[in-house]
């Protein structure tokens, strides 16, 4: 009887770890702040160089006065009973003048945590 309760066991804890799991979803292109700080150079590069370096924007406004070029990663543990999700953005915010050169530029970066208690509830 001992035997076919370590055997249960053993599965059980088997199936528990076939379970974990690590998942990352990317969305964009990385923004690489060295490549911006050697590529962007205010009162210098223009629009098309911009475009030329780091491609079509994420998104414009003011008539395409500004560029953003977005980049994220989620990041999920799931484990049996505890996991967890993290969350990166990095912004490349670029602001022309009327000639379509680059009057300033930012990069941002936040980061964002969560994880998971017991079950599904998400713990703050």
């Amino acid at each position: 009887m001992k035997r076919s309760s370590l055997l249960l066991f053993l599965l059980c804890l088997l199936a528990a770890l076939t379970a974990c799991g690590f998942k990352s979803v990317k969305q964009g292109a990385m923004i690489d702040e060295e490549k911006v700080t050697n590529s962007v150079i205010d009162g210098k590069t223009t629009k098309s160089d911009v475009v030329l370096e780091f491609g079509p924007p994420t998104k414009t406004m003011d008539r395409e006065r500004m560029f953003f070029y977005t980049w994220s990663e989620i990041s999920k543990a799931s484990i049996p009973l505890y996991g967890g999700e993290t969350k990166i953005t990095k912004n490349l915010i670029i602001l022309f003048d009327d000639n379509g050169v680059v009057k300033s530029h930012k990069v941002t970066d936040t980061s964002e945590d969560s994880a998971a208690g017991f079950g599904t509830q998400k713990v703050q």
